[in-house]
């Protein structure tokens, strides 16, 4: 243990510090007793096979292949680029186009089946971010929307293996929308301007007027009887067109334009105030919308509402616990059911449509992945696999103080769900969770080991951390210090991390030396992730643990930073 340098002591109660000195020495200290309890017998070479396993994506990964088959993720390889707001289209030969969401260039990346890994595809004619991507049924995709300027839309042909602008004047700026038609025909929707075109799939493309009410993040859905209906949305900059209902305010009214006759309808009832939401037929021709942001972009939509397109009414199914995450999945099957995803969520469920959240009792679940993802994509591929693709959701953050330097750096973060973690010998540390990590505590390096349930022998092996009781903070009479924990260095140092003195201002981050025998307390650095220790049952994950090293790895919930 490295030498510590003298500090300027502070008054501490004597029958405390004798009290906690003798606890120390028994090892009754909080946090002691998972440190300084009999080591285990040692294991077995087979049973700290400690060997990653390529199958299981690893932490942080972007995309993973769901195997409907084991209900279990798939690792792939990585995306050849970081991407935000893409869209992902299925085509029948297996294969998956990437479009969009990249800030370097009109780049697009295929996903192969056979050898699970990304290839470039096809340039767009312009970068495009939160566009909307249509396959037709003669298997072309169509692009519209996602671009800061005015642009027209574009479309891939699979023959030429091209995109190609669409010829004429129509032209979609950030937030627009297309539905395919009967006959063929396609309905171009802008949200900011409110006009909208439709397209022969050829050559022409026709005005087709504009919407009452220019919306942006809205959504257009084509209806049983082969009208569309566009809901949701903010409202645009631009003027409405005609005469707004005295009763609209912020809520939009729903707008049905009838391609037979080129007419646009507005319902008089008005849906709630949501934009960037999940607009879903039901198989009674009912409009499903739920989930999304409400009056702004700091609120979530939590009701989920029915449309019904015969009567042009609306009422509410029930409400949704969204928990802040705004952005579901919901990708629809040929079997008249969809898969599920929450946002930051990491179980696929299958459900025969939305509605079947609002039912108690739990969901048919298709597996688990091996992480959480932001803003989740789900595509269905026809071999019993789904591609899930999204920006990955981390888990908690982690910190490690050197006695050396005395100083608290950030190495990491930890998987999404982790329960505890459990050092080894050779000062690696595992983490335990659904999925099973090997940390490296100087890089924070995590190797995925495999999913939990496979791990039985590994699992028995191990003794986990084991956070300490609360007990009664080792300072002298003043201001009472909370939400700390003291680690245990040697026969005569502690390490007290977090929590401040009641009253405080700032956020707790303090990291203190206690030296038992010299009855001081000194500053030895500042978390950069700073905490307050408060485990509460069925919480996030959160501890100190004493390494082999001399030094201290912390972990648990950050929101506060340096």
């Amino acid at each position: 243990m490295p030498a510590f340098p003298p500090c300027r002591p502070r008054r501490l109660a004597l029958g405390s510090v004798l009290g906690l000195v003798l606890g120390l020495a028994l090892g009754a200290l909080p946090g002691a007793a998972a440190s300084r309890a009999k080591p285990a017998p040692k294991p077995s070479r087979s049973a700290l096979a400690l060997k990653p396993d390529p199958e299981v994506p690893p932490a942080g990964s972007a995309a993973e292949l769901l195997d409907l088959g084991t209900g279990k993720g798939r690792a792939v390889a990585p995306l050849r680029e970081s991407l935000a707001d893409f869209q992902a289209t299925a085509f029948p030969d297996g294969r998956v186009l990437v479009t969009g969401g990249s800030l370097t260039g009109p780049v697009t990346q295929w996903f192969e089946p056979a050898t699970r890994s990304f290839s470039p595809g096809p340039a767009m004619t312009r970068i495009r971010q939160g566009h909307r991507a249509l396959l037709l049924q003669d298997g072309r995709l169509l692009l519209v929307g996602g671009t800061e300027a005015p642009a027209p839309a574009e479309c891939l042909d699979p023959k030429t293996g091209r995109f190609q602008a669409l010829a004429g004047d129509a032209k979609f700026s950030l937030s627009a929308d297309a539905v395919e038609l009967e006959g063929g025909k396609v309905l171009l929707v802008d949200g900011l301007s409110g006009q909208m075109a439709t397209w022969d799939g050829r050559k022409g493309v026709r005005g087709e007027g504009s919407l009452k009410f220019p919306r942006i993040f809205f959504r257009a859905l084509r209806l049983q009887d082969g009208r569309v209906a566009i809901t949701g949305g903010w409202p645009s900059a631009q003027k409405p067109r005609g005469r707004r209902p005295a009763a609209a305010g912020p809520n939009l009214p729903v707008e049905c334009f009838n391609p037979r006759w080129s007419t646009l309808s507005t319902w008089k009832a008005l849906p709630k105030v949501r934009a960037r939401h999940q607009a879903t037929l039901l198989a009674d021709g009912r409009i499903c919308l739920w989930a999304g942001y409400g009056q702004d972009a700091t609120e979530t939509c939590e009701a989920m509402e029915l449309l019904d397109p015969v009567k042009e009414t609306v009422t509410e199914a029930g409400r949704l616990a969204l928990h802040g995450n705004p952005f579901p999945a919901w990708a629809p099957t040929a079997a008249g059911r969809g898969y599920h995803l929450a946002d930051q969520g990491r179980e696929v469920q299958a459900l025969a449509d939305p509605l079947a959240l609002l039912q108690p009792g739990p969901a048919t679940r298709v597996g688990r992945l091996a992480n959480g993802y932001v803003s989740p994509t789900l595509v269905p591929l026809g071999n019993g696999s789904v591609l899930v693709l999204g920006s990955p959701a981390w888990g908690e953050p982690v910190d490690r103080w050197d006695p050396r330097t005395r100083q608290c750096a950030p190495v990491g973060s930890l998987r999404m769900g982790v329960q505890t973690l459990a050092p080894l010998p050779d000062g690696r540390v595992v983490v335990l969770g659904a999925i099973v990590d090997l940390l490296d505590p100087r890089t924070g390096s995590l190797k995925p080991l495999g999913y939990r349930e496979d791990l039985g022998d590994l699992l028995k092996a191990l003794k986990p951390y084991q956070a300490p009781p609360a007990a009664s903070p080792p300072f002298a009479p003043g201001p009472t210090r909370a939400a700390f924990l003291t680690v245990p260095l040697d026969k005569t140092h502690a390490l007290v991390v977090g929590g401040a003195p009641a009253g405080a201002e700032g956020p707790p981050g303090l990291l203190e030396l206690w030296d038992l025998k010299k009855k001081t307390l000194s500053p030895v650095g500042t978390l950069k992730t700073r905490r307050s220790f408060d485990p509460k049952p069925g919480g996030p994950s959160q501890g100190a643990l004493a390494l082999a090293d001399g030094a201290v790895l912390i972990w648990g919930p950050g929101p506060e930073k340096d």
